[in-house]
């Protein structure tokens, strides 16, 4: 078939596509060397790593000869009217797979694993009728691995883990980074412990710098592709890897937890315009943020799904906006998006809103379908009785309201996802202060030398 194909092509073609082909077939006719790997994983990091983990593959000291994928089956959705199935939820690892023509294995539906075995490698793959897999690497599973399944590979496995272990151990290291300020976080490569999540020695690390305006996903597929890199190297050196594995300090370690819907409310009362735009980008693409609104005698839960951080070169819509108390709907004609003042003065811009038992609308919807002109609603904290009036906003003791001025500037930071020009409007006002700066100087330095002048005639 090769040779067919060789020959229906020009001489120019000819001589350059001779050397891949011959090459396909030697890897069928002997496989490469390297592990054999089962890579375990689910969501956008895993997805990442298994990108760059199957590159490996082509390296010059290749520590992967093959690779397959374990993941959940997908969920679907039985329509007993029209008797069709719908697809709910994919694993994210499972796309990529199909995309990078991996082989998928699927566990049992339900989650459990306890029986289940781990199969052999594809025959497809070349290496014959029962051969079985070197080494197992989990990234982002969500599943804990007993005893029987580490000992089904003869090297054992190893984890891929979004921090730097023995910090945020547990389910959620990226998010948790997002919400503490973190400067840094990094990725770790351990071996699997039989007992207890992410405790493992650990053979390798990669600090990573956490830029201001990351979000979840942002991190989740940066540190992925890291992680992938890392792991081939480990397998390329695995032996040397774990003579100098290190072990954990169990008194710096610290756990994460899952994160629900209650985590993703926002407190107008104490929290910061930053606060809120940190919880929105730690739970980016999962959990929206949200909040109460009272129409009338209905209490609406109100997700914020397009959030952006005022900054000095985007207008007040009300010129007395200090006034408002914070959470309230701050609209004007013919803007597409609605204002939210905070607690210190600073704002937020919202363009996507969903409410609850309504489609997804957009500013420009939201604001004429829930606030009138001569009223403006609040977002509130706590639902109130719809039978009451809404109680008054309770500042913080000893607060003070901050000047206009500092309100505004409050925010001239360029983010990771800053609008578009923002940065360069900062540049540009930075050249011009400096300028003016100079220009006093050079008067001052005029006046002196003439005052000088006069003193000596």
């Amino acid at each position: 078939m090769t040779l067919s194909v060789l020959a229906r092509l020009s001489p120019f073609h000819r001589t350059r596509l001779t050397p891949w082909l011959c090459r396909g077939l030697q890897q069928q006719a002997a496989p490469r060397k390297g592990l054999k790997v089962l890579f375990f994983g689910t969501d956008e990091f895993s997805s990442s790593a298994l990108t760059a983990l199957s590159k490996g593959i082509y390296a010059e000291n290749p520590g992967v000869a093959h690779i397959e994928v374990v993941c959940p089956p997908p969920r679907y959705k039985v329509r007993t009217i029209k008797e069709k199935t719908k697809l709910i939820w994919k694993a994210r690892v499972s796309s990529r797979a199909t995309n990078l023509g991996i082989h998928v294995h699927n566990t049992p539906e339900g989650g459990s694993i306890q029986n289940w075995e781990v199969p052999n490698v594809d025959l497809k793959a070349g290496y014959g009728a029962n051969a079985r897999f070197d080494i197992g690497v989990v990234a982002s599973f969500g599943a804990f691995l007993p005893q029987r399944i580490i000992d089904s590979f003869p090297q054992k496995m190893i984890n891929l883990h979004p921090s730097l272990l023995p910090k945020y151990r547990g389910p959620t290291p990226i998010q948790t980074a997002i919400l503490n300020n973190d400067s840094h976080t990094g990725v770790t490569v351990q071996e699997v412990h039989p007992k207890r999540y992410d405790a493992g020695n650990i053979l390798a690390q990669v600090p990573f710098e956490l830029k201001l305006g990351m979000t979840r996903v942002d991190l989740m597929t940066q540190l992925g592709h890291l992680g992938g890199e890392l792991a081939v190297r480990v397998l390329q050196n695995l032996e040397y890897m774990r003579k100098n594995s290190i072990v954990q300090n169990e008194e710096e370690a610290t756990l994460t937890r899952m994160f629900t819907s209650g985590d993703a409310k926002i407190r107008w009362e104490d929290m910061t315009a930053m606060d809120v735009m940190r919880m929105h980008w730690a739970h980016f693409g999962h959990i929206a943020v949200w909040s109460f609104l009272r129409v009338k005698n209905k209490v609406l839960t109100v997700k914020m799904t397009d959030i952006e951080l005022a900054t000095s070169f985007d207008d007040p819509l009300e010129d007395d906006y200090l006034s408002f108390r914070p959470g309230s709907c701050l609209r004007k004609r013919k803007y597409n998006y609605v204002e939210f003042p905070c607690i210190e003065g600073g704002r937020l811009h919202v363009r996507g809103f969903t409410v609850e038992g309504k489609q997804p609308r957009d500013g420009l919807q939201f604001a004429a379908g829930y606030i009138k002109k001569n009223k403006t609603p609040c977002m509130l904290t706590l639902s109130p009785d719809c039978k009451r009036p809404t109680p008054n906003f309770v500042y913080p003791e000893e607060y003070k309201r901050p000047s206009h001025m500092a309100a505004v500037k409050l925010y001239d930071i360029p983010l990771y996802h800053s609008k578009s020009g923002l940065v360069r409007k900062l540049k540009l006002k930075a050249e011009a202060e400096e300028a003016k700066a100079s220009e006093k100087s050079d008067e001052s330095k005029e006046t002196e030398e003439s005052e000088g002048s006069k003193a000596s005639e």
